[in-house]
């Protein structure tokens, strides 16, 4: 992995944009051109220089994780700091991160450097960022595989009376144990009746015989995000069980078979629905009976 490489890159964008820089604020791309993983931290990319901001918390953790950047410890903000250093020339046309910067923050920046030329553009290092080298294959293929684990281990905990709070909780433990950083994301634990919301918050509801339980999680390794969706049923399952869930498989599957380069996210949705249209309650409550599963193989039998 070569920070120097993503930077010259980002370098190459700017030229082709007729821009003399690039002011980074989002942490998430901070960390990607520079590998700093702390929680404050801005980056002023320059044609012959490039220049990193943080405040006294990181000392040692920047010296220690930024290799490709002048490192400024400061105490005001990072926009004054770049002003008072006399980092940039009048006139100068550096881009900001227009899809990610607040209008108070750009008002900020632009009081602070009245005399140079701000340009909001789209999200460059993204695209850079979308086409992933060898050190970042292999990050993910750890987070999936730290995911995939915890699913395994924390399956003989899902039964009759355990609290969808507690495996939430069990799961978050579960991936520091096995090498993650922690969460992708707040794990999603629904069950019976709340596997329907979407995006279900684990709440203090007990595990009931019959459920079906939709969990969705992932660890966070080394920066990069596995996401896993799963459903289980409590108990035995009964025939009931296995003709749903083999109703939102068929969908699924009609789907994959169905998506191809051109084809609207509608239109594949609504492939889809005509599938789960066999079922005789509402569509929305399909996610309570599975979702994201490949083959059959994930249904679970849990007593």
């Amino acid at each position: 992995m070569s920070f120097n490489h993503r930077i010259i890159q980002v370098k190459n964008k700017l030229g082709k944009m007729n821009l003399d820089g690039l002011y980074v604020t989002n942490l998430t791309n901070v960390r990607y051109l520079t590998g700093f993983t702390g929680s404050a931290g801005s980056l002023l990319i320059l044609e012959n220089k490039n220049h990193f901001f943080t405040d006294g918390r990181y000392i040692e953790q920047s010296n220690e994780q930024i290799k490709n950047c002048t490192i400024h410890i400061v105490s005001s903000s990072h926009y004054a700091e770049i002003k008072n250093k006399n980092l940039l020339l009048k006139k100068q046309r550096i881009g900001i991160e227009g899809d990610f910067i607040s209008v108070n923050l750009y008002d900020n920046i632009k009081a602070a450097m009245s005399d140079i030329q701000l340009e909001k553009i789209e999200d460059i290092i993204g695209v850079i960022a979308a086409v992933k080298d060898e050190h970042e294959i292999e990050s993910l293929k750890t987070a999936i595989e730290i995911t995939d684990k915890v699913f395994n281990l924390i399956l003989p905990d899902l039964k009759i009376g355990a609290v969808e709070k507690e495996i939430a909780a069990k799961i978050s433990y579960l991936f520091k144990m096995n090498g993650a950083e922690g969460d992708s994301y707040d794990s999603i634990i629904g069950s019976g009746y709340l596997g329907a919301l979407p995006h279900a918050r684990p709440t203090e509801k007990e595990f009931e015989k019959g459920d079906f339980v939709v969990m969705d999680f992932g660890a966070l390794y080394n920066g990069y995000h596995a996401d896993m969706t799963r459903t289980v049923v409590v108990g035995e399952a009964t025939s009931r069980h296995k003709e749903i869930y083999s109703i939102v498989l068929e969908s699924q599957l009609a789907g994959i078979n169905y998506a191809k380069a051109g084809i609207t996210g509608a239109a594949l949705d609504q492939k889809c629905r005509k599938v789960t249209k066999k079922l005789f309650f509402c569509q929305t409550s399909v996610r309570s009976v599975a979702s994201n599963l490949p083959t059959s193989k994930n249904f679970r039998n849990l007593k």
